[in-house]
């Protein structure tokens, strides 16, 4: 098999790449029909219908240079995957591409500009990770309980949950605890029943409490012991998430973001600023369980990814299914990494 690309790698500051090289004019050849057709479709020309243009006259109103610079994008997106993997670099985001040399029956140079994983040293995560002690889970109490009953009373009289420091006005009398009242939430006998199941769930909430802060200290503990610079796409790509979570919660409650600016004297910009902090720690401690689980090799099985992202596609159908499974896959690849810490071995 003909080599189609050479490439060279060089380093550049702030966990960036550049990858120079070349591509064989017979493989930029191949795409010269998608190309054209691509552009041809596109073509506005007084008396034809747009996509419906003859070839030759399509041909006319193409210039040379545009039709084999997009040859050339279109050949190198399909080679990008191979060039990554043949250098094993671990690149993030979207890359940046400039056709340096171009001519027909020539080979084509190109730079890509590329933003990668930083270098981390990790410190002796384990060791650390073992001298995290569990936390004592809490005891479920008799207000705790109650609590949860209360919250299913305001559900049931007003169809949503006032919290301990809302006012409303509702005139609505919340309704008695019956065992008619436990059975219209769930397969449940009577009320005792009902308390039973709230003591179990409010019993799992604490263990899942407890869990996640002794998990919070150990990363807190490891990233305190591990330096280096954040790519400042990462950095973006948190700030933009918390954005979009604080978007889905204003919609929730019947506003758009616009509105909720407004309202507040504030532009998106300036919460994007806001979130900085937060989104540094957020993403300082991906990076460092990406390294982790990079070291020990963890990676979720391809049945692993699959179910969940089907469970997750089916309970939000819009969803684009190429980016849900990427995010499974982190999601998984997170929690076998911090259960590995967990374990200390």
């Amino acid at each position: 098999m003909n080599k189609t690309h050479t490439v060279n790698v060089k380093e550049l500051p702030d966990s960036k790449v550049e990858i120079t090289g070349s591509v064989t004019w017979e493989a930029v050849a191949k795409y010269e029909k998608r190309a054209f057709e691509h552009m041809a479709g596109h073509l506005n020309i007084d008396g034809f219908r747009k996509g419906h243009i003859p070839e030759n006259v399509a041909k006319s109103h193409i210039p040379e240079e545009l039709l084999l610079n997009d040859m050339a994008e279109k050949a190198l997106q399909d080679i990008y995957p191979e060039i990554i993997k043949e250098t094993t670099i671990d690149v993030i985001g979207r890359p940046e591409l400039a056709i340096t040399k171009i001519a027909r029956n020539a080979a084509v140079e190109f730079t890509i500009t590329a933003t990668v994983l930083p270098t981390i040293e990790l410190p002796d995560y384990k060791k650390i990770a073992k001298g995290i002690d569990p936390v004592t889970e809490e005891a479920v109490t008799e207000e705790d309980i109650e609590k949860v009953v209360q919250e299913l009373r305001q559900l049931r009289a007003y169809g949503h949950v006032h919290g301990a420091d809302q006012e409303h006005n509702h005139e609505e009398p919340l309704p008695e605890v019956t065992d008619e009242f436990a059975k219209s939430f769930g397969e449940f006998e009577d009320v005792k029943q009902m308390r039973e199941k709230i003591r179990e769930n409010v019993a799992r909430e604490k263990a899942q409490d407890a869990k996640d802060k002794r998990r919070i200290a150990i990363m807190e503990g490891i990233v305190e012991k591990t330096d280096f610079v954040i790519p400042a796409i990462v950095l973006q790509s948190e700030q933009e998430k918390m954005l979009a979570q604080v978007e889905a919660d204003i919609t929730r409650a019947g506003f758009t973001l616009d509105d909720y600016l407004k309202q507040s004297n504030l532009t998106k910009e300036g919460m994007m600023n806001d979130f900085k902090p937060e989104a540094e720690k957020r993403a300082r401690v991906q990076l460092v369980l990406n390294a982790i689980s990079r070291k020990e090799n963890i990676v979720p099985a391809d049945e692993e990814v699959q179910v969940e992202t089907e469970r997750l596609m089916a309970m939000y159908p819009g969803a684009d299914q190429v980016r849900t499974a990427a995010y499974v896959d982190m999601m998984l690849t997170n929690e076998k990494t911090l259960s590995l810490l967990e374990e200390g071995k």
